[in-house]
């Protein structure tokens, strides 16, 4: 990123309002309310949404059709950052100045963000719309981003964190398995 680099504006996670009808709202609901309840286990940074004007704007800058579910996730929070797992998803800004990847010029990607803090690459597959892990080229596919944060609440927060609620939620995931 160039010098003059300007952070999002951060939101405040007491006074987000989740969308209800957004795929990722049970994931989030949960994910903000331990951020809120255990700020030493879950760290939740939320940045100032986007309106549908500014989404438009970046794809016909981009010629990219986001899906349904990140118009939502950007008209709730233009990017995130969540600890555990150090996930973190890109303002559209900072996604439309990165350059494509590189390491397959084969696959049709846009790069949204990464995780861990080791180089591992959070990507929207453009052809098949799925969230993509890629892991030093190790990838791993998710139907979409609400996969991955239920993959992300179940691998880093089981058992590490005593709540009614993320318990319920984890028992509802052993019922899908």
């Amino acid at each position: 990123m160039s010098d003059n680099y300007i952070p999002p504006e951060r939101q405040d996670i007491n006074n987000a309002i989740i969308p209800e009808n957004a795929e990722f709202y049970e994931e989030m609901k949960l994910l903000v309310r331990l951020a809120k309840n255990y700020p030493d286990d879950v760290e939740l940074r939320l940045f100032a949404p986007v309106s549908d004007a500014e989404i438009d704007g970046f794809e016909k800058r981009t010629n990219i059709k986001l899906t349904d579910e990140l118009r939502d996730l950007y008209k709730f929070s233009n990017g995130f950052y969540l600890s555990p797992s150090s996930l973190e998803i890109s303002t559209l800004e900072q996604i439309e100045k990165m350059p494509d990847p590189e390491w397959d010029n084969a696959k049709n990607y846009l790069y949204l963000g990464d995780m861990i803090g080791d180089g591992e690459l959070v990507l929207l597959d453009l052809d098949t719309n799925k969230i993509i892990t890629n892991d030093h080229g190790d990838e791993e596919e998710y139907d979409d981003l609400t996969t991955l944060l239920g993959c992300i609440i179940i691998d880093f927060l089981d058992g590490e964190i005593e709540d009614d609620e993320l318990e319920e939620y984890l028992d509802g995931w052993d019922d899908v398995e």
